[in-house]
C-alpha cells in the first residue's frame, strides 16, 4: 500500500486573516485544468487598493512566476497576466483571476505538484496576504478543508468543525487520539464536530481517506491553555542552541511576558505535544531534548503562545520556505534538506550536534596595522557570475596581484531573498546559503588569511527585517511593526534614514544579542572585524524630520558605541571596528581616539576633480580633521556612491583622457596617509550606472581588464597599493602636502628615500614653479627616467599638461609597473605620441639625429643642474639634426616640448 501524506491548507488557526486563505475553484484541480482564485479582503488595508497582482511559485521546483519582479513595473504582456479583477458582492470585497497553471509558470505539468500564491500590491508598502500553498492534484487526493494548519489552542466549552473531502469516492475512517470513532464507504467528504477535551494535554484528530492502494492522511492537534512548569535553567545553558554529549540539546529561548513556548520540529511530526512544552526560568523558556541521533540534522521551531512560530534567534542555520528552492536547484548547498513544506510556516532553525570540525591552516593570523589597510569592498553577488564565496575564493590571486590586504565583504548573513545587498538580515548568527556553505566561508578566510588578507564583514546591527526572530515575537501580524513590548526594537524608528525595523541599543536584551552575534563571527568563522553599517543610527535620541539633530554630537551614541567596541575587542583586541558614521567631527574624532576607524567619503570630490575642477581634498588626511591617530578609511567610491568612471563618461574627454585623469585620482588619493578602500572594480574603471537600478544585480566586466588603457589604470592601482602596503618606506610622520587648487602636490621627506607628486588636476597645461624638491637627480617612479632639478635659473618652472602627474623619487625603487605599462602611466599614450623622439647616437660626438615625426615647440638642452646651453636644431623629414659640437664633455638632458606635452632623454656627449 503507497503512503501519502499531504497538507493542503498550511496556516495555524490563530495566525491566520481570512484574507489570506484564497478559494479556488475547482477544489481539486489538475496543472492544465482552469481553476479560479479568489481572494476575500472585505475589512482589510487590501480592499482599498484599486489594482492587485498574483505573486505565483512551485515551492517544489523553485519556480516563480516571471510577473513576480513588481508587477507595475515589469512587462506589460506579464502585468496583465498576473493582475486580479476586483468586483463586490453582497457587502464584500474580492479580487479574483483565472489562470491554467503551466501556462501561467510556462513549465511541464511534472513540475506543478505543490503551487504557492500571494495577492500583493503595486509595491510591498500597499500590503500583501500571507504564503498560501497547496497541493495540485495529480491522480487521487484529498483536503482538510477545516480545522486549517496542523494544530490550535482553544478553550474549555469550545468545539471544533471537522470538514474533509476526497476527489474521488473512497473509504473515509476518522480517529481521535488513535482511536477509530467512526469509518464511512465511498464518499467524498465528511463532516462532524469535536467537542474540545479540556484537560491541559495535546489531542489529536486523524482522517484516513483510503482509494484502491492509496492513502492519504492528515492529521491536526489541539490543547487547551497548557500548564508551564517553573524550573531553573540549567547552569551552562545560554540563550539558543546549547549542545552536549550523546545528542543531548538544551534550547533557551528568552521571551518576557509570554505564557507558554512549545517546541515543533522534524523529530515530533511538527504536531503539539506537551513533552515539548517548555519550562520556564523567569524570562527564559527552557527545554532539553534526549535522544537524538547526533549524526542527522533536525528542524524545528518554537510556537509561542499558540499563534506565533519563530527559528530560534541565535541559529547558526536557517530554512527558508521563500529562498531555499533556488539554493537546491542550483546546488548551492550541497545536501540541503528541503524546507518542510505541508508541516508549518515561516523559517525554520537546524540542529546540527555532529557538526564537521574545520582545520584552519591559519589559526593565528597577524593582521594587517590600521594605518596601512588597503580594503577592497566586496560584494558576492556581483562579484563574480556565479555569485559564491567559492567563486571569489578562486580569484583570491587576482587580489593579492593588486596589493590589498583586506576584504570587507558586504553582508553575508542570512538576509530576505536571494539577490540582495544583504542589508535586509533576518538571522545574524546563518551564513547566507545563497552564497554557499559554512565550510565554503571558512575556506575563504583560512586562505585568505594564507594570502596576508585580512576579512572584514559589513554587519547591519542598527536594524532588523521583518522575519527576525526578535522581531516577530512582538509585532503587528506576521511581519509588522514592532508593538510597544518588544524589549528588542523601537515601535518607530528614531531617524529619518532607518531601513527596516530600529533595534534599541539602550535595551539591555539587545546588547546581549548584538554581543553574541559580535563574539560569534570572530570566533567561529575567525574574521577581522567589522564595518558596523549606519552606526549613527546607533541611538535612542529622536530626530525625526531634523538631520541636523542626527548629526550633531551625541553622547549617548558615543557610549554605546564604545561598549561595543570594548565588547569586541574583549574577544579579540587586535580585531577592526570600522564606523559608517557621517556624524559631527566632534563625534567622529573621539571615536576615532578611542581606536575606532571611520568612513571617509570623498566621492563627490574626486569625480569633481575627475572633471577638472578645483576641489580641496585636505580633509582625506586626518590630521586636518584634529585626530590624533590614522582611523580615517578615506574612499573615492562605495557601494552607495555613482562610480567615477560612470560620471566621467558624461565629460567630453576623450577615452585615453578619462583613463589619465582616473590614475591622476588614483596617484593622490593612494599616497595620503591612513587606510584607504576601494569599492570593487574601480581598478579598471568600472563605468556602470548605479542609481538606475540602485539594488539591482551589476554585470562584473571582467573583460575591461583586457583593454590597454584600463590595464594602465589597474597597473597604477597596483603600483600605489604595493607601494603603500609592501614597501615599507612611507612614513605618516614624515608627510605634507598642498591639497588645494587644481596643481596639487605631496611629499614624504623619509631617511631611505623621499617621494614628491605633482599633479595638474586642471583642464589646460599649467606649470608648477614651488621650490619644494631638493636639488640634483630625481628620478621618475614609473618610468625610471631621470629628471633633475635645478633652482639656479631665474625661474624655475616644472611643466605639467592637465591630467599628468609626477611621481619622483630621491633614488630609483621597484615601481611594481609591467614593463610594457611604464612609459604610459604619467601621460596617456595618445599624449606622449606626440613628444617620444629617439636620439642616436649616444653617446655623441658632434652632430645628434633626433628621429620624430612630430615638430616640437622647443629643443632645449641643459645640465645636469639645469644650467641651459644654446644648439641649433635643423629640421629634417621626421628628424630633427643638432649640432653639439661646440658643447663641452659631459651629462646632458635634452626636452622636448609641444603644447602641454613634455619629454626628456638624457644625452652623454664625448668628443
Amino acid at each position: 500500500m503507497r503512503l501519502n501524506f499531504s497538507i493542503s491548507l498550511l496556516f495555524f488557526c490563530l495566525n491566520v486573516f481570512s484574507q489570506d486563505i484564497p478559494t479556488i475553484t475547482p477544489q481539486f484541480f489538475t496543472p492544465d485544468e482552469q481553476i479560479t482564485i479568489s481572494y476575500d479582503v472585505t475589512g482589510t488595508n487590501l480592499s482599498s487598493l484599486t489594482d492587485a497582482y498574483l505573486w505565483l511559485w512551485l515551492p517544489d521546483a523553485g519556480v516563480d512566476a516571471a510577473s513576480n519582479t513588481n508587477p507595475a513595473n515589469s512587462n506589460v504582456d506579464l502585468s496583465a497576466a498576473a493582475k486580479f479583477t476586483k468586483s463586490t458582492q453582497e457587502g464584500r470585497t474580492y479580487f479574483s483571476i483565472t489562470l491554467t497553471l503551466i501556462d501561467f509558470l510556462d513549465v511541464e505539468a511534472s513540475l506543478v505538484t505543490k503551487v504557492g500564491m500571494i495577492l500583493k500590491g503595486n509595491d510591498w508598502a500597499d500590503g500583501q496576504t500571507s504564503d498560501y500553498i497547496t497541493e495540485v492534484s495529480n491522480g487521487f487526493s484529498a483536503a482538510l478543508q477545516s480545522p486549517i494548519g496542523n494544530y490550535g489552542f482553544y478553550e474549555a466549552g469550545e468545539s471544533i468543525d471537522v470538514n474533509f473531502a476526497t476527489s474521488e469516492a473512497a473509504t473515509i475512517e476518522y480517529l481521535v487520539d488513535n482511536i477509530t470513532v467512526e469509518t464511512l464507504v465511498e464518499v467524498t467528504t465528511y463532516n462532524t464536530i469535536h467537542n474540545i477535551i479540556a484537560d491541559g494535554s495535546t489531542h489529536t484528530l486523524e482522517i484516513k481517506a483510503t482509494r484502491a492502494e492509496e492513502l492519504i492522511t492528515e492529521k491536526y492537534s489541539y490543547t487547551t491553555t497548557p500548564v508551564v512548569q517553573a524550573l531553573p535553567l540549567p547552569g551552562t545553558a545560554k540563550n539558543g542552541i546549547n549542545y552536549t554529549e550523546g545528542g543531548v540539546v538544551t534550547l533557551v529561548l528568552e521571551a518576557p511576558n509570554k505564557s507558554n513556548v512549545f517546541v515543533i520540529g522534524s523529530f515530533n511530526g511538527w504536531s503539539l505535544n506537551n513533552d515539548y512544552l517548555m519550562h520556564r526560568d523567569k524570562n527564559k523558556f527552557w527545554l532539553t531534548i534526549n535522544g537524538l541521533n547526533p549524526d542527522e540534522e533536525y528542524q524545528f521551531q518554537y510556537l509561542v503562545d499558540g499563534a506565533i512560530k519563530i527559528a530560534d534567534p541565535y541559529s547558526t542555520k536557517i530554512v527558508s520556505e521563500f529562498d531555499d528552492p533556488q539554493v537546491i536547484s542550483e546546488n548551492r548547498y550541497p545536501g540541503l534538506k528541503p524546507y518542510p513544506s505541508g508541516e508549518t510556516t515561516e523559517a525554520v532553525s537546524v540542529l546540527q550536534i555532529n557538526r564537521e570540525e574545520f582545520n584552519w591552516t591559519e589559526p593565528n593570523f597577524n593582521k594587517p596595522k590600521k594605518e596601512d589597510l588597503v580594503i577592497y569592498e566586496l560584494l558576492i553577488r556581483d562579484f563574480t557570475a556565479l555569485r559564491t564565496i567559492e567563486a571569489v575564493r578562486e580569484r583570491l590571486d587576482y587580489l593579492v596581484g593588486l596589493g590589498i590586504n583586506a576584504i570587507e565583504l558586504m553582508p553575508v548573513m542570512e538576509f530576505e531573498g536571494n539577490l540582495s545587498w544583504g542589508y535586509n538580515p533576518y538571522a545574524m548568527l546563518a551564513f547566507d546559503k545563497f552564497y554557499g556553505t559554512e565550510s565554503d566561508f571558512k575556506t575563504f578566510v583560512d586562505e585568505a588569511h594564507n594570502r596576508g588578507i585580512a576579512v572584514i564583514l559589513d554587519i547591519a546591527l542598527n536594524h532588523q527585517f521583518g522575519r527576525n526572530s526578535l522581531v516577530r515575537l512582538y509585532n503587528e501580524g506576521l511581519y509588522g511593526k514592532p508593538t510597544n513590548d518588544n524589549p528588542w526594537f523601537n515601535v518607530n524608528a528614531k531617524h529619518d534614514f532607518n531601513v527596516g525595523y530600529d533595534m534599541n541599543h539602550e535595551s539591555l536584551l539587545s546588547q546581549a544579542y548584538i554581543d553574541k552575534v559580535i563574539q560569534f563571527w570572530l570566533e567561529e568563522y575567525h574574521v577581522d572585524g567589522y564595518r558596523y553599517d549606519l552606526s549613527k543610527g546607533f541611538t535612542q535620541k529622536f530626530s525625526v524630520g531634523d538631520i541636523g539633530k542626527w548629526g550633531a554630537y551625541d553622547a549617548g551614541r558615543i557610549t554605546l558605541l564604545k561598549r561595543l567596541a570594548d565588547k569586541q575587542w574583549s574577544v579579540d583586541p587586535t580585531s577592526y571596528v570600522i564606523l559608517e558614521h557621517f556624524a559631527d567631527n566632534s563625534e567622529e574624532k573621539e571615536l576615532a581616539n578611542y581606536g575606532m576607524m571611520l568612513w571617509g567619503n570623498h566621492n563627490h570630490d574626486f569625480i569633481s576633480l575627475a572633471k577638472g575642477n578645483n576641489r580641496n581634498i585636505s580633509s582625506l588626511y586626518y590630521q586636518a580633521r584634529g585626530w590624533d591617530n590614522p582611523n580615517l578609511i578615506g574612499y573615492m567610491e562605495s557601494h552607495d556612491e555613482e562610480r567615477v568612471a560612470f560620471e566621467l563618461n558624461k565629460s567630453s574627454f576623450s577615452l585615453d583622457a578619462k583613463m589619465q585623469r582616473l590614475k591622476l585620482n588614483a596617484a593622490f588619493f593612494f599616497m595620503v596617509p591612513g587606510p584607504k578602500m576601494l569599492w570593487q572594480f574601480g581598478e579598471f574603471a568600472y563605468d556602470e550606472e548605479l542609481n538606475n537600478d540602485r539594488l539591482g544585480v551589476k554585470p562584473t566586466h571582467w573583460e575591461y581588464l583586457e583593454e590597454e588603457g584600463k590595464q594602465q589604470l589597474f597597473q597604477v592601482y597596483q603600483s600605489l597599493i604595493k607601494l603603500k602596503t609592501q614597501s615599507g618606506l612611507l612614513n605618516k610622520d614624515n608627510f605634507s602636502w598642498s591639497a588645494g587648487g587644481t596643481l596639487k602636490w605631496l611629499r614624504y621627506q623619509e631617511q631611505e628615500v623621499n617621494f614628491t607628486m605633482l599633479g595638474n588636476f586642471g583642464k589646460t597645461r599649467e606649470v608648477f614653479n614651488q621650490k619644494i624638491f631638493t636639488e640634483g637627480i630625481w628620478y621618475d617612479y614609473f618610468t625610471g627616467k631621470e629628471v633633475v632639478i635645478d633652482y639656479s635659473a631665474e625661474e624655475f618652472s616644472f611643466p605639467l599638461a592637465a591630467g599628468e602627474f609626477r611621481l619622483l623619487v630621491s633614488k630609483p625603487i621597484e615601481n611594481y609597473i609591467a614593463d610594457e605599462f611604464a612609459d604610459n602611466i604619467v601621460l596617456s599614450k595618445r599624449e606622449e605620441s606626440l613628444n617620444q623622439f629617439t636620439v642616436y647616437p649616444n653617446p655623441v660626438k658632434s652632430n645628434l639625429t633626433l628621429l620624430s615625426k612630430d615638430t616640437f615647440d622647443s629643443i632645449k638642452l641643459t645640465d645636469m643642474m639645469g644650467k641651459p646651453y644654446p644648439i641649433n636644431a635643423r629640421r629634417l623629414p621626421q628628424a630633427y639634426l643638432i649640432d653639439i659640437s661646440t658643447i663641452p664633455e659631459g651629462v646632458y638632458v635634452l626636452t622636448t616640448q609641444k603644447g602641454s606635452a613634455l619629454y626628456q632623454e638624457k644625452i652623454i656627449i664625448k668628443h
